[in-house]
């Protein structure tokens, strides 16, 4: 009668761990790599706190409105120029704006009394207007009105936009690009 329990051989059972560990490795269930060196921190992050300053480029940009003015209008004395400016403090700097054709003006608190100004206009960043009084020159295509923004401290432009006016007839302009 042959024997109902045969011995197997230790070495019967050795495939068996073999595949089960090729299995796992395969899955990608193997333990990960050690890495003992500590990320770089730039000299001007705080690693302490994880805080990194955000470096804002400088930049100016005119904010204007009305997009289409004429001198007719009984709204505004002008287009309302500001200085839009970002990546520094507008306390510290100065503005100089210029503007191809036209004159620039004041006009607000406390007793809105319309100044007018020579160009160049420089001031500390408050708004002006911009106007006209006399009709478009035949060979005038284009009005440009520009700022540029001085550190008071160093001298150092830190910023400069151009806007564009284009002409509707003889008595108005409209506003065409901002940069």
């Amino acid at each position: 009668m042959p024997d109902k329990n045969p011995k197997r051989s230790p070495m019967a059972y050795l495939p068996a761990p073999i595949i089960l560990i090729a299995l796992l490795v395969l899955a990608g269930c193997s333990a990960p790599p050690v890495n003992n060196t500590t990320p770089a921190v730039p000299a001007t992050c705080s690693a302490d706190t994880g805080v990194c300053p955000v470096v804002i480029p400088a930049s100016v940009r005119i904010d204007a409105t009305p997009s289409r003015y004429s001198p007719f209008m009984s709204s505004t004395p002008g287009i309302r120029l500001t200085p839009n400016v970002s990546g520094f403090n507008p306390a510290g700097a100065e503005f100089t704006w210029n503007a191809s054709y036209g004159h620039f003006l004041s006009w607000g608190a406390p007793n809105f009394t319309i100044s007018s100004f020579v160009q160049p206009v420089v001031n500390h960043g408050e708004t002006i207007y911009w106007t006209f009084t006399d009709p478009a020159p035949p060979a005038l295509d284009q009005v440009i009105i520009s700022v540029t923004a001085r550190n008071t401290s160093s001298g150092q432009v830190v910023g400069s936009s151009k806007m564009t006016l284009d002409w509707e007839g003889n008595f108005t302009v409209i506003m065409q690009n901002n940069r």
